[in-house]
């Protein structure tokens, strides 16, 4: 606030003066308010049409505002004056991207490091775009090339390992997000991608190592809370699962899912009121989800509760009139019930809407 008082006083003192122009809206940047920012970097666009410095601000005000078009023609004004700018050939390259140009895009990060071969954020993009182009072999090289220039590089390496990930290979994202974590081996976001990394290669053993490390080191991450539910789930440790769920809703207490996990594993250690408590505080966040019916349902049916059951079932098929479990589940309870031609019925739709499925 002092800066902005200040500055302000500068320009008030001299309404001509570049520097302090250029200084106040720099303090409105940094303070995230891009509307007198902009008004700021115009001003002195104004008393200076001529600096290559102000246009490229200039530009990255219309860019932050989404006017890639305009961003793009203030960079041109700015190339002219300062043809040898790395860096408003990248913001070009940036605004071109924004603008789904990839081509364009490229040329420009490429020529911004023609001028700066060190220039890693151009490196690193080209390279987002090739993984969003799923030209992955050029995409590592790019990555590599920055890793060259910075074998550190946190950012990289984790940019290296998604990268990996979408080509499913899971040796060389254990070992880039392994190589993060040496160097940065507090960090909770690392260790939380590693563990869904572990989880979703069904080493449930592993992702509770991670999830457990990026809780210690930030107890706030719900993700990790909730992984570490699944987690104990599929190591069919319910009684575990219940607990890191619950720690998970203190986090995000309107949480539909959350509520229907617990269900599932209080279900499965045939706490059946429990279960039933759970899933029906999940429908009370998402009463349109036919999952959640469907498995109150079971909860019902395997407490012989019938007519909750055969109602939350119906209430499933409204919702989902494919899902030949319900119907299925329907006939089981109406052959017990001895209702034979409802329970035909039921069968003849499941089996119908399971050949479509398969």
């Amino acid at each position: 606030m002092k800066k902005i008082e200040r500055y302000k006083h500068s320009v008030n003192l001299d309404p001509e003066d570049l520097d302090a122009w250029v200084n106040l809206g720099d303090v409105y940047f940094e303070d995230s308010d891009y509307s007198n920012a902009f008004n700021c970097y115009k001003k002195a666009s104004e008393i200076d049409p001529y600096s290559s410095e102000v246009w490229n601000n200039v530009a990255l005000m219309y860019s932050y505002n989404g006017d890639n078009k305009k961003a793009i023609e203030c960079y041109e004004k700015a190339l002219k004056l300062s043809p040898d700018d790395a860096i408003v050939f990248y913001n070009l390259g940036y605004s071109y991207e924004e603008n789904e140009e990839y081509d364009e895009a490229i040329d420009y990060y490429r020529r911004a490091l023609e001028l700066d071969p060190t220039y890693i954020d151009a490196l690193n993009n080209i390279a987002l775009i090739y993984k969003e182009k799923e030209m992955y072999d050029e995409a590592i090289k790019s990555f590599e090339k920055a890793l060259k220039i910075d074998p550190d590089n946190v950012f990289i390496l984790q940019n290296l390992a998604h990268l990996y990930y979408d080509m499913e290979d899971y040796e060389k994202i254990i070992h880039y997000y392994q190589l993060a974590l040496e160097l940065k081996p507090d960090n909770a976001k690392i260790w939380n991608k590693l563990g869904n990394l572990y989880y979703d290669v069904n080493n449930f053993d592993e992702s509770i190592k991670c999830y457990k490390k990026a809780i210690e080191f930030d107890s706030y991450i719900i993700e990790a809370w909730n992984g570490l539910g699944l987690s104990y789930t599929f190591n069919e440790e319910f009684e575990k699962s219940i607990e890191y769920y619950k720690e998970a809703l203190r986090f995000d207490p309107d949480d539909d899912a959350l509520y229907e996990n617990i269900g599932f594993s209080y279900n499965k250690i045939n706490m059946y009121d429990k279960a039933i408590k759970y899933y029906k505080k999940s429908i009370e966040l998402n009463p349109d989800y036919s999952s959640v019916w469907k498995s109150l349902g079971n909860v019902y049916q395997n407490k012989k509760d019938y007519d909750n059951a055969i109602e939350c079932y119906e209430k499933a098929l409204d919702l989902t009139p494919t899902d030949f479990e319900s119907w299925k589940n329907l006939g089981t309870i109406y052959k017990i019930r001895n209702e034979f031609k409802k329970a035909k019925e039921c069968f003849k739709k499941a089996s119908k809407w399971k050949l479509k499925v398969s």
